[in-house]
């Protein structure tokens, strides 16, 4: 994400919450993943 400009900034000027929300954002991710290896998973039932 801090290839975008708007990350880089945010990164340069307030560390703190830079690091907060990409500690938010990687949880969201981790918790999409799981949610589509699940779904991946799921056998499909054909009536």
């Amino acid at each position: 994400m801090y290839k975008e400009n708007r990350f880089k900034m945010l990164k340069k000027n307030k560390p703190e919450i830079a690091k907060k929300l990409m500690e938010e954002a990687q949880i969201e991710v981790n918790q999409r993943w799981k949610m589509y290896e699940y779904l991946a998973a799921r056998k499909v039932v054909e009536e």
